[in-house]
Protein backbone atom coordinates (compact mmCIF):
# COMPACT_ATOMS: atom_id res chain seq x y z
CA UNK A 1 0.00 0.00 0.00
CA UNK A 2 2.65 2.24 0.70
CA UNK A 3 4.39 1.36 -2.27
CA UNK A 4 1.20 2.78 -4.25
CA UNK A 5 1.09 5.58 -2.46
CA UNK A 6 4.91 6.79 -2.91
CA UNK A 7 4.46 6.00 -6.84
CA UNK A 8 1.11 8.04 -6.96
CA UNK A 9 2.86 11.02 -5.20
CA UNK A 10 6.15 10.72 -7.30
CA UNK A 11 4.24 10.98 -10.79
CA UNK A 12 1.89 13.59 -9.65
CA UNK A 13 5.36 15.41 -8.66
CA UNK A 14 6.99 14.85 -11.76
CA UNK A 15 4.05 16.15 -13.66
CA UNK A 16 3.54 19.37 -11.69
CA UNK A 17 7.41 19.73 -12.60
CA UNK A 18 7.15 19.10 -16.06
CA UNK A 19 4.60 21.97 -16.07
CA UNK A 20 6.44 24.23 -14.23
CA UNK A 21 9.51 23.41 -16.83
CA UNK A 22 7.09 24.29 -19.56
CA UNK A 23 5.66 27.65 -18.01
CA UNK A 24 9.30 29.25 -17.71
CA UNK A 25 10.16 28.03 -21.25
CA UNK A 26 11.61 31.34 -23.06
CA UNK A 27 9.18 33.29 -25.21
CA UNK A 28 10.81 34.00 -29.00
CA UNK A 29 10.18 37.58 -29.12
CA UNK A 30 10.46 37.17 -33.08
CA UNK A 31 7.90 36.56 -35.72
CA UNK A 32 8.76 33.99 -38.21
CA UNK A 33 11.80 33.01 -36.53
CA UNK A 34 12.66 30.16 -38.31
CA UNK A 35 11.21 31.51 -41.79
CA UNK A 36 9.00 28.36 -42.35
CA UNK A 37 5.87 31.56 -43.60
CA UNK A 38 7.07 32.49 -47.45
CA UNK A 39 4.91 34.73 -49.81
CA UNK A 40 6.68 35.64 -53.24
CA UNK A 41 10.39 33.78 -52.31
CA UNK A 42 10.33 36.38 -49.04
CA UNK A 43 9.94 35.75 -45.51
CA UNK A 44 6.68 36.73 -43.99
CA UNK A 45 6.99 39.54 -40.98
CA UNK A 46 10.52 40.52 -42.28
CA UNK A 47 11.77 43.84 -44.40
CA UNK A 48 15.36 44.14 -46.53
CA UNK A 49 17.35 47.35 -46.73
CA UNK A 50 20.46 47.92 -48.63
CA UNK A 51 23.11 50.44 -47.96
CA UNK A 52 23.61 52.35 -52.21
CA UNK A 53 20.62 49.72 -53.72
CA UNK A 54 20.78 48.64 -57.11
CA UNK A 55 19.16 46.54 -59.00
CA UNK A 56 20.76 42.81 -59.28
CA UNK A 57 23.56 44.26 -56.67
CA UNK A 58 21.92 42.16 -54.11
CA UNK A 59 19.33 39.11 -54.15
CA UNK A 60 17.34 38.14 -51.14
CA UNK A 61 15.86 34.87 -50.92
CA UNK A 62 14.32 32.04 -49.38
CA UNK A 63 15.79 28.73 -49.58
CA UNK A 64 15.31 24.97 -48.80
CA UNK A 65 18.20 22.75 -49.27
CA UNK A 66 20.19 21.98 -45.80
CA UNK A 67 18.22 24.48 -43.54
CA UNK A 68 19.02 24.29 -40.02
CA UNK A 69 16.33 23.83 -38.54
CA UNK A 70 12.40 22.99 -40.11
CA UNK A 71 11.94 23.72 -43.75
CA UNK A 72 13.53 26.78 -44.94
CA UNK A 73 15.94 28.97 -44.68
CA UNK A 74 17.18 33.11 -45.63
CA UNK A 75 19.98 34.23 -47.97
CA UNK A 76 21.80 37.61 -48.64
CA UNK A 77 23.69 37.74 -51.63
CA UNK A 78 26.27 40.59 -52.39
CA UNK A 79 27.84 40.78 -55.83
CA UNK A 80 29.21 44.07 -54.75
CA UNK A 81 30.29 45.26 -51.70
CA UNK A 82 27.48 46.46 -49.69
CA UNK A 83 25.32 46.34 -46.21
CA UNK A 84 22.56 43.92 -46.81
CA UNK A 85 19.89 43.42 -44.02
CA UNK A 86 16.78 41.66 -43.11
CA UNK A 87 14.90 43.64 -40.56
CA UNK A 88 11.95 43.04 -38.13
CA UNK A 89 10.83 45.83 -35.36
CA UNK A 90 10.03 43.81 -32.05
CA UNK A 91 8.12 45.37 -28.99
CA UNK A 92 10.14 45.31 -25.68
CA UNK A 93 10.34 46.15 -22.37
CA UNK A 94 12.57 49.55 -20.88
CA UNK A 95 15.65 48.58 -18.62
CA UNK A 96 15.39 45.04 -19.49
CA UNK A 97 17.77 42.22 -20.83
CA UNK A 98 17.63 40.49 -24.06
CA UNK A 99 19.59 37.74 -25.71
CA UNK A 100 19.20 37.66 -29.86
CA UNK A 101 20.88 34.75 -31.30
CA UNK A 102 20.54 32.58 -34.18
CA UNK A 103 22.68 30.46 -36.55
CA UNK A 104 24.68 31.67 -39.52
CA UNK A 105 26.66 29.77 -42.60
CA UNK A 106 28.44 32.13 -45.34
CA UNK A 107 29.86 31.21 -48.92
CA UNK A 108 32.78 33.20 -50.24
CA UNK A 109 32.17 36.25 -47.54
CA UNK A 110 35.36 38.84 -47.55
CA UNK A 111 37.77 38.32 -44.86
CA UNK A 112 38.90 41.92 -44.43
CA UNK A 113 35.59 43.29 -43.29
CA UNK A 114 33.11 42.67 -40.88
CA UNK A 115 31.11 39.15 -42.14
CA UNK A 116 27.82 38.03 -41.77
CA UNK A 117 26.08 39.08 -38.20
CA UNK A 118 23.17 39.62 -35.88
CA UNK A 119 22.53 43.02 -34.93
CA UNK A 120 20.59 45.82 -33.99
CA UNK A 121 19.39 48.62 -36.26
CA UNK A 122 21.17 51.88 -35.92
CA UNK A 123 23.76 50.26 -33.78
CA UNK A 124 27.93 49.42 -34.51
CA UNK A 125 27.99 46.44 -32.15
CA UNK A 126 27.59 43.39 -33.63
CA UNK A 127 27.68 39.18 -33.04
CA UNK A 128 30.77 37.43 -33.57
CA UNK A 129 30.96 37.58 -37.37
CA UNK A 130 31.06 34.90 -39.94
CA UNK A 131 33.50 35.55 -42.88
CA UNK A 132 34.95 33.03 -45.66
CA UNK A 133 33.08 29.95 -46.64
CA UNK A 134 31.84 28.04 -43.97
CA UNK A 135 29.50 24.82 -45.01
CA UNK A 136 28.44 23.86 -41.37
CA UNK A 137 25.93 26.27 -39.47
CA UNK A 138 27.45 28.28 -36.68
CA UNK A 139 26.04 29.60 -33.62
CA UNK A 140 25.94 33.10 -32.25
CA UNK A 141 24.81 35.41 -29.77
CA UNK A 142 24.55 39.28 -29.16
CA UNK A 143 22.87 40.21 -25.60
CA UNK A 144 20.96 43.73 -25.61
CA UNK A 145 19.89 45.97 -22.87
CA UNK A 146 17.56 48.24 -23.24
CA UNK A 147 17.34 52.05 -21.24
CA UNK A 148 14.70 54.28 -20.51
CA UNK A 149 11.68 55.08 -22.62
CA UNK A 150 12.92 52.20 -25.39
CA UNK A 151 9.52 50.02 -26.45
CA UNK A 152 11.00 49.05 -29.54
CA UNK A 153 13.86 47.73 -31.62
CA UNK A 154 14.82 46.60 -34.91
CA UNK A 155 16.63 43.02 -35.06
CA UNK A 156 19.28 42.53 -37.95
CA UNK A 157 20.15 40.30 -39.70
CA UNK A 158 23.81 40.97 -42.15
CA UNK A 159 26.29 40.79 -44.52
CA UNK A 160 28.40 43.60 -43.83
CA UNK A 161 27.78 46.81 -41.58
CA UNK A 162 28.07 50.49 -41.13
CA UNK A 163 31.78 51.21 -42.73
CA UNK A 164 32.23 47.58 -43.53
CA UNK A 165 31.06 46.33 -46.99
CA UNK A 166 31.37 43.29 -48.00
CA UNK A 167 30.53 41.05 -50.74
CA UNK A 168 29.62 37.05 -50.73
CA UNK A 169 26.71 34.66 -49.24
CA UNK A 170 25.18 34.90 -46.17
CA UNK A 171 22.22 32.71 -44.68
CA UNK A 172 20.30 32.76 -41.71
CA UNK A 173 18.29 30.36 -39.38
CA UNK A 174 16.49 29.62 -36.46
CA UNK A 175 16.76 32.97 -35.09
CA UNK A 176 16.25 34.09 -31.71
CA UNK A 177 14.95 36.83 -29.17
CA UNK A 178 14.05 36.51 -26.35
CA UNK A 179 14.06 37.97 -22.75
CA UNK A 180 16.88 37.49 -19.79
CA UNK A 181 17.58 38.23 -16.48
CA UNK A 182 21.27 39.36 -16.96
CA UNK A 183 24.23 39.64 -19.64
CA UNK A 184 27.01 36.90 -18.54
CA UNK A 185 30.51 38.16 -17.99
CA UNK A 186 32.36 38.53 -21.36
CA UNK A 187 29.29 38.40 -23.57
CA UNK A 188 28.91 40.74 -26.37
CA UNK A 189 26.18 43.50 -25.18
CA UNK A 190 24.77 46.05 -26.87
CA UNK A 191 22.97 49.51 -24.79
CA UNK A 192 20.07 50.96 -26.41
CA UNK A 193 19.39 54.41 -24.62
CA UNK A 194 17.03 55.82 -26.19
CA UNK A 195 14.19 55.21 -29.11
CA UNK A 196 16.27 55.80 -31.75
CA UNK A 197 18.06 52.78 -31.17
CA UNK A 198 21.54 55.18 -30.01
CA UNK A 199 23.96 52.73 -28.29
CA UNK A 200 27.10 51.48 -26.40
CA UNK A 201 28.66 48.67 -25.78
CA UNK A 202 28.44 47.33 -22.04
CA UNK A 203 30.74 47.78 -19.52
CA UNK A 204 31.70 44.64 -17.06
CA UNK A 205 29.91 46.55 -14.35
CA UNK A 206 26.84 46.32 -15.94
CA UNK A 207 26.98 42.82 -16.64
CA UNK A 208 28.31 42.15 -13.16
CA UNK A 209 25.53 44.28 -11.78
CA UNK A 210 22.08 43.28 -14.01
CA UNK A 211 19.55 41.53 -12.68
CA UNK A 212 16.47 42.16 -15.27
CA UNK A 213 13.41 40.13 -14.10
CA UNK A 214 12.64 37.03 -12.74
CA UNK A 215 11.56 35.88 -15.28
CA UNK A 216 13.27 32.35 -16.03
CA UNK A 217 14.99 32.54 -12.70
CA UNK A 218 16.03 29.23 -11.15
CA UNK A 219 15.10 27.17 -14.13
CA UNK A 220 17.80 24.14 -13.45
CA UNK A 221 15.72 23.33 -10.27
CA UNK A 222 13.15 21.80 -12.18
CA UNK A 223 14.76 19.28 -14.57
CA UNK A 224 16.64 17.90 -11.64
CA UNK A 225 13.72 17.23 -9.30
CA UNK A 226 11.55 15.69 -12.62
CA UNK A 227 14.53 13.48 -12.92
CA UNK A 228 14.32 12.42 -8.68
CA UNK A 229 10.78 11.89 -9.04
CA UNK A 230 11.05 10.28 -12.53
CA UNK A 231 14.18 7.64 -10.36
CA UNK A 232 11.94 7.31 -7.75
CA UNK A 233 8.83 5.55 -10.25
CA UNK A 234 11.38 3.75 -11.85
CA UNK A 235 12.49 2.44 -8.76
CA UNK A 236 9.93 1.00 -6.90
CA UNK A 237 8.50 -0.62 -10.37
CA UNK A 238 11.82 -2.15 -11.41
CA UNK A 239 12.61 -3.79 -7.32
CA UNK A 240 12.10 -7.65 -8.21
CA UNK A 241 8.86 -9.01 -6.38
CA UNK A 242 8.87 -10.94 -2.94
CA UNK A 243 7.31 -14.14 -4.49
CA UNK A 244 7.06 -17.33 -1.95
CA UNK A 245 8.11 -20.64 -2.87
CA UNK A 246 5.24 -23.34 -2.65
CA UNK A 247 7.64 -25.89 -2.71
CA UNK A 248 9.74 -24.33 0.49
CA UNK A 249 7.17 -24.03 2.29
CA UNK A 250 6.02 -27.87 1.62
CA UNK A 251 9.31 -28.48 2.57
CA UNK A 252 9.56 -26.95 5.69
CA UNK A 253 6.01 -28.42 6.73
CA UNK A 254 7.28 -31.49 6.39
Amino acid sequence: MLKKVAVCVASALLFSMLLCQWGFAAENLLKNPSFEEVDNNMPLGWSTWVWNYQNGVVEFKVEQEGAQSGQYYVTIENREARDARYLQEVTVSPNSYYKLSGWIKTENVGNDVLGANLSLEGVTTYSKDIRGTVDEWQYTELYIKTGENVETIKVSLGLGGYGNLNTGKASFDNVMLEKVDNVPDGARCVIVENPDNTSSDSSEDDQKNSTGSTQGKYTWFWPIVSAIALATIQYYYSRPKNVKSTKDSSDKKE
